[in-house]
């Protein structure tokens, strides 16, 4: 279900929408999303379903919409934050920010949203520009500033950096389901930069 037309955002109650969103991420949270759906978010913000729906088009996008404000307002800012450490102490605090101190217990909402938007193009393309794109493009400004200051090889894509760094974590998250804790994080830093330091 769609809206007929697009909303003007501004319209919105913020109060009504924090309690949509925040209703959303808890029950994702909760009971991954089988548990989540129109009727129970907007049972549990105390609005009607039209409400939602006139917003958002589907749970995916309400608990997509949900998240990425999280890390908006989180992660973005610690990535964003100067640490005037080495570039390897640095991106274990980065990698730690992002699975522990940002994501943490709501990693199996980010999951099932990589799961679903495999089959949901739409939301594939929310995810990537809502979340990844705008993450990466953060991790690649500092990998640059450590090409300059000769921590990281100068002919290394910074996004293939990336991939080297996070594909460690989605492959635990999505495929093995071993453990994450930080010593794991701390060893995807390490293994990582054994690949991208200037030989």
């Amino acid at each position: 279900m769609t809206p007929a037309h697009a909303p003007d955002p501004a319209r919105r109650n913020p109060q009504t929408t924090a309690a949509i969103l925040d209703a959303a991420l808890a029950m994702a949270a909760e009971g991954g999303l089988a548990k989540v759906s129109i009727e129970g978010i907007a049972a549990r913000a105390g609005v009607g379903k039209r409400t939602i729906y006139r917003w958002w088009p589907s749970k995916g996008a309400v608990v997509l919409d949900a998240w990425a404000r999280r890390l908006e307002g989180q992660l973005y800012k610690r990535l964003n934050e100067p640490r005037g450490v080495d570039f390897e102490t640095e991106l274990k605090q980065m990698i730690k920010d992002a699975w522990i101190h940002t994501v943490g217990d709501t990693l199996p909402v980010l999951s099932w949203l990589v799961g679903e938007a495999q089959h949901d193009p739409e939301l594939g393309a929310e995810l990537r520009k809502r979340l990844i794109e705008p993450a990466s493009d953060l991790v690649a400004a500092r990998i640059r500033r450590a090409q300059e200051d000769g921590e990281v090889a100068a002919d290394i894509d910074p996004y293939r950096a990336i991939e080297l760094v996070y594909a460690q974590l989605y492959y635990r998250l999505l495929v093995s389901g071993r453990p994450t804790d930080e010593a794991f994080l701390d060893d995807v830093a390490e293994l990582a930069m054994r690949g991208l330091r200037p030989r």
